[in-house]
């Protein structure tokens, strides 16, 4: 989904698409939209490499967004991956999905903002609980039959596996991001002592967004009450 004004550039101007379409959604929506926006985690960033199950990306895209993720990149070099839209149930409006053509591309994107990179290997020394929750962390998933190529492998900081106890070793895609997003969301929310990690401008724009995104028609109604404040373009 596009608008033209998610996000908003600057924060000034979010802060006037809230005002504009607030009292469209009314009080109750509104709010449920805040605390959705509040609770966004920005430092928890999923790759998905090659994936090729449409259900098994459908699956996984819906576990970011329930735990709180808010960006998704796929790697492909064969075009953009679909997903099961039955199995996300709309989710995917409530993410920042991007697509990325290389591992090296996406890698290199992610750590020019800090990120640390972090490749899910059935079997690395380092467990999942081990890891800094308080860096921003972007979690590489390979695709069902072949994990992650060596390039991915490569291009992260840090392998870490997630421990099992029975025979079974390793887990689909969904499972394995599931259960990631989930154990390192907790952990990040605990490190930081609170549910977001937005702060000031970014939750302003990610909140003008969301608005954005639940009202048909959005631009126009900022475009009138621009005007009727007298605020130009």
């Amino acid at each position: 989904m596009r608008i033209k004004i998610d996000p908003p550039v600057e924060a000034a101007e979010a802060a006037l698409v809230v005002e504009a379409l607030r009292p469209v959604l009314g009080e109750e929506r509104a709010d449920k939209l805040d605390r959705v926006a509040a609770a966004r985690l920005a430092g928890l960033v999923v790759i998905l490499e090659n994936l090729h199950d449409v259900h098994n990306g459908g699956a996984a895209l819906r576990s970011c967004e329930g735990v709180g993720v808010l960006e998704v990149r796929w790697v492909s070099g064969e075009g953009r991956p679909r997903f099961s839209e039955r199995v996300t149930q709309g989710c995917e409006k409530w993410l920042t999905i991007a697509h990325d053509f290389s591992i090296d591309t996406a890698a290199a994107d992610l750590k020019a903002r800090g990120f640390k990179l972090y490749a899910a290997v059935p079997g690395a020394s380092l467990t999942l609980e081990e890891l800094d929750a308080t860096t921003p962390a972007a979690f590489l998933i390979g695709n069902e039959h072949a994990g992650l190529t060596k390039a991915a492998r490569a291009a992260c900081d840090v392998e870490f596996a997630i421990p099992l106890a029975g025979f079974s070793q390793s887990m689909n895609l969904s499972v394995a991001t599931a259960l990631t997003v989930y154990t390192h969301a907790r952990r990040r929310r605990e490190a930081l002592g609170r549910t977001g990690d937005l702060d000031g401008d970014e939750l302003m724009k990610l909140r003008a967004s969301y608005y954005a995104r639940d009202i048909r028609g959005a631009e126009a109604i900022v475009a009138r009450h621009r005007a009727a404040l007298g605020i130009s373009r």
